[in-house]
Parts: C-alpha cells; structure tokens; sequence
C-alpha cells in the first residue's frame, strides 16, 4: 500500500482553490425583456394615436412616462401587463414615452423610447 503525505502548505492551497472556485460560481439574473412599442413613433397630421406597447417576458409589469423622465419599478404611469400587453392614446401632440417592464426578482429591461409627434387638429 502506498501512503501520499501533504504538507500542510499544500493541503491548505487545496482548500483555499476550492473555496475561491465556488465563491467565483455566480447566480445569473434574468432581465425582462425590452418592451416593443407600436407605433415605435410617429410624425405626421393625427388628432391622437393608439400606442401598443408589448413585452415577452410573462407576468412583467409595465411602466411608462410621457413627461421626459425615466420609468423605473416604482416610477411612471404603472400597467399591470399580465398579458404582456397594454395600448393607451397619446394626448396632446408632442410627446416622448418611454417604457420599462420590471418583474420581481429579475433585472429591469432596458428602456423602449418612441417620439410621437403630429398636428393638433389632423389638417395641414
């Protein structure tokens, strides 16, 4: 039978490579997906438009502004999008929205940007 000796050096560089490497082991967050809007913007001779906006990640909320500011989790105009899915009208003329989806435990989406600018009026 063979016998192999460690110093005590050597044993405790094994435990010490051992803890780094599940130390370095990290846990991934998920980020909601960006949120689709439709129309992505508009220029052009409208009274108001029907914007939808849209995300693919389930059960996300959604958040959005028309005054210039940035939507977060507890910021903005809230749509409960259990369906992933919500449409509102744009008014008055001249408006940028910008919208989030957010979901407990994951990583906020990057932000969706549309620029709605049209005629008050619908004539030229």
């Amino acid at each position: 039978m063979k016998t192999t000796t460690f110093s005590f050096a050597v044993l405790a560089a094994i435990i010490a490579v051992t803890i780094l490497q599940a130390c370095a082991t990290t846990t991934t967050t998920t980020q909601c997906a960006k949120p689709t809007l439709t129309p992505a913007g508009y220029s052009g001779p409208l009274h108001s438009v029907t914007v939808t906006i849209k995300t693919a990640t389930t059960g996300a909320y959604l958040r959005y502004t028309l005054d210039g500011s940035t939507p977060t989790s507890s910021h903005g105009t809230l749509i409960p999008a259990a369906s992933g899915t919500a449409s509102f009208h744009i008014w008055p003329p001249g408006k940028t929205l910008k919208a989030i989806a957010y979901k407990a435990g994951w990583t906020t989406s990057l932000i969706a940007v549309g620029n709605y600018v049209y005629e008050s009026g619908g004539n030229r």
